[in-house]
């Protein structure tokens, strides 16, 4: 596993994994609610392996709930280690990275010198030492 590549990977996914919590909780209440409109309705027609259609439905939703609350759950996990990765930086090194996230190399480049007015080659030295940081906080040792 390449650290810098890994590192990357996580802070190029943060804003949308931070987007998808709310998405599966309303999917989770979505759930809920089908189950409780199941509960009320009363088919029990036998199919073929013994069960009912209402019993099949009402089973799949079930563990389709379970489902998502363990990715709720671990989603939230991946966010907190994130967020504790990026709190150890300064204001200028997180701004890089999630600019670096959110655009091409060359775009945040150009971005990040608009905005600070450091030189390119003094961007990617910050940005490469933020990366670094931003690993330790998050992984730990990154490489032996």
């Amino acid at each position: 596993m390449n650290w810098k590549d890994e590192a990357k990977r996580e802070i190029r996914n943060y804003k949308a994994l931070k987007q998808s919590i709310p998405n599966i909780k309303e999917r989770i209440l979505s759930i809920q609610a089908q189950k409780t409109s199941l509960q009320s309705s009363s088919d029990s027609t036998p199919v073929q392996n013994g069960g009912n259609k209402h019993e099949d439905r009402l089973l799949d939703l079930i563990v389709l709930e379970k489902r998502l609350r363990l990715t709720l759950k671990a989603d939230q996990i991946r966010i907190d280690l994130i967020e504790r990765g990026l709190s150890v930086l300064s204001e200028t090194e997180r701004d890089m990275l999630l600019e670096f996230a959110d655009n091409r190399p060359s775009e945040a480049v150009e971005i990040l010198r608009d905005r600070t007015g450091y030189e390119r080659a003094q961007i990617y030295r910050l940005y490469d030492h933020a990366l670094y940081r931003f690993t330790l906080a998050e992984y730990g040792i990154p490489e032996f």
